[in-house]
């Protein structure tokens, strides 16, 4: 049955092979759940089909053939270039089978794998020329039900008029979806000389959500030709961003989305312009993060991982608690580093192109020693959620182990861990050297 720490491995491999294989256009996720037993239980079972779709290179009809096998990538240059085995496509099937689902791919038309579903109810990549949709199922039981005060009708809501003015159909879509359950009544515009139109015509509506970043005519000169409307002055503008909330000249907004759009984050923004009230949507305690961290235990940090989404995220997790480490795509690249800088931690990817983690790992006890006066502590990250994972990367000689998706609170506990060690015994090494 379903398990949330294998789902998430699974995801976060395939929208992490999406995102490295997509340079333009997007990686959308689609969801749906279908009840597959009749038994009347208060916890029914459902089996819940995930479609990973990107708008990136695609995959060949030879390639679509291999993709599922151990160590297998479309070709030399691909791995090159991109970085990876094909181990993580391996592992994220075999979880799907252990979960009661089984996963497989489609690209221009082609299909790897045998889906034994009813396709009428799953999306399908036949449509797009490009691109690729990677599918999987899971069968799980129903978890009980919290409420959020954001998924319920509100009166303050209710029939509001709402123009969504995006490029993209797929921010369109979700904005229509979200809206609707509050019954809303959107009308999209997929350009700003479309909205415009619009607003000529006489259309009238309570609120427009512009996208910032569309071409032609972009969300900040859309709102300062929305305001030349003397009936329109006063009409709440809300910007939709992926890059940030605008600076400079932002008096014709009310407020600013960040993409991607989350149903508490748009629900707070519209429902404190309607009722004119700050609204809390928190439904538990943010996680205690010490901010300061980096000044109680600083630590030289070298973060070796090739997926530039996955860097980010563990840059901003170390920021948080003020740290600022150095990175570096492959192993190679590690081994150069820790010979030009005194590292005294290593976040290692495991899984990396021209040489991995494990491979690293042995190199650089080969040259430094098993102490760690002398080498730095190697914490092994990896997407593997297989039995004896853990075991391997400790076995090789790894100091600790995250499994990704990396989890703040985990992070900052190994740091804080490790960090004391790391700490002390510079301590001891400063006072026998001064003895």
């Amino acid at each position: 049955m379903g398990d949330v720490t294998r789902l998430r491995q699974i995801l976060v491999n395939l929208v992490s092979n999406a995102v490295k294989f997509t340079h333009s256009g997007e990686v959308v996720i689609n969801v749906t759940a279908e009840e597959v037993n009749s038994d009347n239980s208060q916890s029914p079972t459902h089996q819940i089909h995930f479609a990973v779709r990107d708008t990136g290179i695609g995959i060949p009809p030879e390639g679509l053939k291999r993709l599922f096998q151990p160590f297998s990538q479309l070709d030399s240059s691909t791995t090159r270039k991109y970085g990876g085995t094909g181990l993580g496509l391996v592992i994220s099937k075999k979880l799907c089978e252990m979960m009661g689902g089984q996963m497989w791919a489609e690209s221009g038309g082609n299909v790897a794998g045998n889906p034994l579903v009813n396709q009428n109810n799953l999306a399908s990549a036949n449509s797009f020329a490009v691109g690729s949709t990677f599918h999987f199922t899971i069968l799980a039981k129903s978890a009980p039900s919290i409420p959020k005060v954001y998924q319920n009708p509100q009166p303050q809501l209710n029939g509001k008029r709402i123009l969504v003015v995006d490029d993209n159909p797929t921010n369109r879509l979700i904005l229509k979806i979200q809206s609707k359950k509050w019954n809303m009544i959107s009308t999209e515009a997929d350009s700003g000389a479309k909205a415009l139109e619009l607003l000529k015509k006489g259309k009238k509506f309570d609120l427009a959500i512009l996208d910032m970043q569309m071409p032609e005519i972009d969300g900040l000169t859309l709102a300062a030709e929305i305001r030349k409307f003397p009936e329109l002055k006063t009409l709440p503008l809300v910007m939709l961003t992926s890059v940030g909330c605008p600076k400079g000249d932002t008096r014709n907004l009310q407020a600013c989305l960040n993409k991607p759009i989350k149903p508490d984050q748009l629900y707070k923004i519209l429902m404190e312009i309607f009722s004119n009230q700050v609204v809390n949507i928190k439904n538990k305690a943010d996680i205690k993060i010490d901010s300061n961290l980096a000044l109680r235990l600083p630590l030289r940090i070298l973060l070796a991982e090739d997926n530039v989404v996955n860097q980010k995220v563990a840059l901003s997790m170390l920021a948080r608690m003020g740290y600022r480490p150095d990175v570096v795509s492959d192993g190679l690249e590690t081994l150069i580093a820790l010979e030009k800088v005194p590292y005294d931690l290593v976040l290692m990817d495991v899984q990396m192109p021209e040489m991995d983690g494990l491979e690293a790992t042995k190199h650089i006890y080969d040259k430094y020693g098993n102490e760690l006066d002398n080498r730095p502590v190697i914490v092994a990250m990896t997407a593997g959620a297989m039995e004896g994972d853990r075991e391997i990367c400790l076995q090789t000689g790894m100091d600790d182990y995250m499994s990704k998706p990396v989890k703040i609170e985990e992070l900052q506990e190994i740091l804080e861990n490790w960090g004391e060690i790391i700490i002390a015994k510079k301590k001891l090494l400063r006072y026998k050297h001064n003895s």
